[in-house]
């Protein structure tokens, strides 16, 4: 028996060969327009019968169909530089919860490349039919993907005039990490950076120098490494740094990643933390509080993060009067990982 295809609601969900029957067109066609790669391939007067055939039958790929059936997706696009870091974990879960109260859904995206960004856009737009994104993408966008983005994105730990920004209080939070350390008597400081030239990573450098010219002392140019966010890298970087023959007494890094490679460096290497070698971090991830003894590190409160990230974006969606930007304060926190150069 023949299965009649010209009434899709008869059978539940409706398919791109329903769009294609009522539009008069071929499937493939439909999966262009659909898929945003029609220009040049379909004539204008198709695409324009396969949009309305679409939104008549209520099809669209994946979660879109909510879109065409109500004009809002409420779908939010959380993008950021690298899916397996435990910080960015953490700020997800506090995005996710407040988003869900507010009947919206979160989809986590990685960027790490910055050319990446068009094809990012596009899919997400085309699959998931985002209609909100929070970049903690580290670098700023484009103009052109700025203007795209217009009302409809946030930036977190960067700043840009076409969209509102969440900064995260970095000079304070490493001002506060360096003083702890000379306070504890600390002169030989050696600073094991992430290799990014990013305004996040950048910023912590400078604040570790102007502490260091504002207690006399010498900026050492042995003492200054860069590690990308893997423990292989950042364990060479610190082997670098512990073989030296006037090895530092103290190391700070730029995220608790890659504390975690001078943990095993100095395993390697038979010394003990805090006493040969005093070791901090940065962000509070679940990282720093399973390293044995546990990292003192700056406390990026990830989960109120996430909160703060949804509330300030739905602002700009809901086209309420929006700071430009706002800022979240960080904190010491001290723990087993570092101590006083007299105990040593």
């Amino acid at each position: 028996m023949g299965e009649d295809l010209t009434d899709s609601g008869s059978r539940g969900v409706p398919t791109s060969v329903d769009v294609a029957r009522r539009a008069g067109v071929s499937q493939a066609a439909v999966s262009l327009v659909l898929g945003g790669k029609a220009a040049g391939r379909v004539g204008k007067k198709s695409q324009e019968a396969i949009l309305r055939a679409a939104r008549e039958l209520g099809y669209a790929p994946n979660s879109a169909a909510r879109t065409l059936r109500s004009g809002r997706s409420q779908v939010i696009a959380l993008v950021v530089p690298d899916v397996n870091n435990p910080f960015f974990a953490a700020v997800f879960e506090g995005a996710e919860r407040a988003a869900r109260k507010e009947g919206y859904s979160v989809i986590l995206i990685t960027l790490k490349d910055i050319q990446d960004w068009q094809q990012l856009i596009n899919e997400a737009f085309t699959t998931y039919a985002v209609e909100g994104w929070v970049l903690y993408t580290m670098r700023v966008p484009t103009a052109p993907l700025q203007e795209l983005l217009r009302d409809k994105a946030i930036l977190v730990d960067g700043f840009t005039n076409e969209m509102p920004s969440l900064l995260l209080d970095i000079e304070h939070g490493m001002t506060a990490m360096m003083q702890h350390l000379i306070q504890l008597g600390h002169t030989r400081i050696a600073h094991l950076a992430a290799a990014l030239d990013d305004e996040t990573f950048l910023l912590r450098h400078r604040v570790y120098r102007e502490q260091l010219q504002q207690h006399k002392i010498p900026y050492r140019d042995d003492y200054q490494v860069r590690s990308a966010f893997t423990l292989e890298s950042s364990y060479q970087a610190a082997y670098q740094l512990l073989t030296l023959q006037d090895a530092p007494t103290a190391i700070v890094c730029d995220s608790d990643m890659l504390a975690a490679g001078v943990y095993q460096a100095a395993h390697t290497l038979h010394l003990t933390i805090p006493a040969d070698v005093s070791v901090t971090g940065f962000d509070d991830s679940l990282v720093s509080r399973i390293l044995v003894p546990p990292l003192t590190t700056v406390a990026i409160p990830t989960e109120t993060l996430g909160e703060q990230t949804i509330a300030l974006l739905l602002s700009v969606l809901e086209k309420k009067q929006t700071p430009q930007f706002d800022s979240l304060p960080l904190s010491l926190v001290v723990r087993g990982s570092t101590t006083a150069i007299a105990d040593k």
